[in-house]
């Protein structure tokens, strides 16, 4: 007689745990959506003559569409950084060109969609065309719009809010205008989920090469969420016409950042493949919510910097808890935006391959025309490619030959450029840009990025010029102060990175602004100050080194390539940094500390930043709170230019060659009268040669 077996019920505070975070994965917006609810109940409560539903829908519009605008591109495994130049390009397109040529009627609306379909669509076909990462097409994007935008609008200028155009910021009938413009978007994602194509997304975002494989056309889907986030764009410039009335190019970049963190913060993966569009929506709401309530109560800024970088941190850890991609290492094998998918580097022919064998010149000539013939002629030049594909894989010699180009250009167009007075600004300003990008250099290598950079460069300059003052405090004890904060705030942003599988992007974007913040409370919330006249002297182009005719800045530049070589090829650290770059599942297994990799790499990023804020601060006489944005993204355009691409190869020589590459032609350009709009077309441009030559990866098919 067999006993009957019972097996142990499962525990009933299990059960319910793993349903709490089951209900977690499925509403991931959870988080952003009770922030909101007590954001706006604290906002009513405290509000005095009524909280004005329609005027505060009407100020957050454009900023929730351009959260909306870039969740299909996230959700589908990509990212797209030309969102807000977007928004910002129908907008001057309806004020200067539509309402002055009698067009600002209701023909506008499907012109300015149409022109965000557009874009988006181009910005699909060009990644799926080159195969390369889509955050570096829509850097590319990003500038070349800036520039479009400042072609069309050099100017401020503006049009009278009549008519539909005042209705959008106020009210069609009893219905807040901007719920049109929010709700449309919101109206266009609920249809498509009775379509193939939302499911489509889902599979492509989670992960690409398994959709292809089940017969998903995953290059029709890519550029379908591109254009789809791009007519979602075309509804931001919309609700912004409608709010300001106005163009203004130079606010162009004012929603990229914003709209990336609300993206996040409502709950959708930058890994793609899990999100939605009420998250987004949610989480512009929540920062709109928490900047009014502290203007509303006068708070210090300062003090919503920390607080909204730390709201940041908050949501991506718990959205990396929810995924259950936590405890285990980096979920990835080096790139940060899917596996890396290039060939590796073709070797240089052997000599017996190069040259004829015996039994070749014994064998009889082919027949005129034949293809022997063909194959014959085409092999040295085959072989030719071969050996000049190996030397740039070494060295960037693409690079440096289109450098002596330009300068030659310039120094023959231009009178004067070939003197040691211009070639030493020149190497001046290039030396600031390639000290912002070392550490830049070093996180795209293991295959992060970092956009924190801005942030720790005011913070570093802050502390050493205005803090240093007003406490009293020696100079090195400042710079020291800078050096630990940066390297505790930027190794933390590393160890959560790695700990929980989260993105870079957004946990380096609330590092930087947290950096920013703590600095400038300690300043009675200032964020402004003014280098001593000793560091502005050390920053000068006309200052000796030694009595040598050479900018200290030069010197601590050429310093840094020699201690980045030294670093990455002749010491432990360096290459176990370009193993867990080259895949860190490998590293892994190879007993590599991945975590400690990536700790150590983002702490001396930051630490980079803040030390080369100094020279700029001193290089630029004051510190304000834009004084790292110029650097931001030249620092990502010196490394891609110079060669080095997400989870390598590369390294900080190809950097700094590609910083002195920018600074020559940026020189040469303004030289010759180029218009600011120019330049950025032209940066954009640059981004997409270079990256097409060098960082294409492997189709789909090679990749099963």
């Amino acid at each position: 007689m067999t006993q009957a077996t019972t097996l142990p019920a499962p525990a009933q505070g299990a059960s319910s745990g793993h349903g709490v975070q089951r209900a977690a994965r499925t509403y991931s917006f959870g988080f952003a959506a009770l922030l909101t609810v007590a954001l706006l109940i604290t906002n009513i409560t405290t509000v005095h003559g009524g909280f004005g539903w329609s005027n505060q829908l009407a100020n957050v519009a454009p900023m929730a569409i351009a959260a909306l605008a870039s969740a299909p591109s996230i959700i589908g495994g990509g990212f797209d950084l030309s969102i807000s130049p977007l928004i910002c390009l129908t907008n001057c397109v309806f004020i200067v060109w539509l309402v002055p040529h009698g067009l600002g009627g209701a023909i506008s609306v499907p012109i300015m969609l149409g022109i965000g379909l557009l874009v988006g669509a181009v910005n699909g076909i060009l990644i799926v065309a080159l195969r390369v990462q889509p955050i570096v097409v829509t850097l590319a994007m990003f500038f070349s719009l800036q520039g479009i935008d400042l072609l069309i609008a050099p100017n401020p200028a503006s049009v009278p809010s009549t008519g539909w155009l005042r209705h959008l910021a106020s009210t069609i009938g009893v219905v807040p205008g901007a719920l049109i413009t929010i709700g449309v978007p919101l109206l266009i994602w609920f249809a498509l989920r009775f379509v193939p194509f939302r499911r489509l997304l889902y599979a492509v975002g989670s992960n690409d090469a398994t959709a292809f494989s089940s017969g998903v056309n995953v290059n029709a889907v890519r550029i379908a969420s591109y254009a789809l986030g791009g007519l979602f764009a075309g509804f931001g410039g919309l609700a912004l016409t409608g709010l300001v009335s106005s163009a203004n190019a130079s606010n162009a970049t004012e929603y990229t950042l914003t709209g990336i963190a609300a993206v996040v913060l409502g709950g959708t993966s930058l890994a793609g493949g899990r999100g939605g569009l009420i998250g987004p929506l949610f989480g512009a709401f929540s920062i709109y919510l928490l900047q009014n309530l502290l203007a509303t109560f006068a708070i210090n800024p300062a003090y919503l910097q920390i607080v909204y970088g730390g709201i940041l941190v908050v949501a991506v850890v718990l959205g990396g808890m929810l995924a259950g991609e936590s405890g285990g290492g980096l979920k990835r094998t080096g790139a940060a935006w899917g596996q890396r998918r290039r060939s590796a580097v073709p070797p240089p022919p052997a000599l017996r391959d190069a040259l004829p064998s015996a039994a070749d010149r014994a064998a009889p000539p082919a027949a005129p025309g034949g293809r022997a013939t063909r194959a014959g002629r085409a092999r040295p030049a085959l072989a030719a490619w071969h050996v000049l594909d190996s030397l740039q894989a070494k060295f960037p010699l693409f690079q440096v030959v289109a450098l002596v180009a330009v300068f030659i250009y310039g120094a023959i167009s231009l009178p004067g450029l070939g003197s040691w007075n211009s070639i030493r600004s020149i190497l001046v300003l290039s030396a600031l840009v390639g000290l912002a990008s070392g550490g830049q250099t070093l996180l795209i290598l293991i295959g992060g990025f970092d956009l924190g950079v801005a942030g720790f460069i005011v913070a570093g300059a802050l502390t050493v010029t205005a803090l240093q003052v007003k406490y009293a405090i020696p100079f090195g004890v400042a710079l020291l102060l800078a050096v630990v904060g940066a390297a505790v705030l930027g190794g933390l942003a590393g160890y959560i990175c790695h700990r929980f599988a989260i993105n870079p992007l957004v946990v380096t974007l609330a590092m930087g602004t947290i950096a920013v913040g703590v600095v400038a409370v300690q300043n009675n919330g200032l964020v402004d100050g003014n280098a001593p006249q000793w560091l502005n002297t050390l920053a000068e182009p006309v200052t000796r080194t030694w009595g040598l005719p050479i900018p200290p800045t030069i010197v601590i530049w050429i310093a840094a390539v020699i201690v980045f070589a030294v670093l990455l090829y002749r010491t432990r650290l360096g290459r176990n940094l370009l193993a867990t770059g080259a895949n860190s599942r490998a590293a892994d297994f190879a007993l590599i500390n991945t975590r400690l990799v990536w700790t150590a790499t983002f702490a001396f990023s930051a630490v980079a930043s803040a030390l080369v804020g100094c020279l700029i601060g001193g290089f630029s006489g004051t510190v304000n709170s834009a004084l790292g944005d110029p650097y931001l993204f030249q620092s990502v355009v010196a490394v891609i230019v110079g060669g080095t691409v997400f989870g390598g190869p590369g390294d900080y020589t190809r950097t700094s060659v590609g910083a002195l590459f920018l600074t020559v032609l940026t020189t040469v350009l303004v030289g010759h009268g180029a218009s600011p709009a120019f330049e950025e077309i032209v940066y954009g441009l640059i981004i997409l040669a270079a990256i097409a030559v060098y960082g294409r990866q492997r189709r789909l098919r090679d990749r099963l």
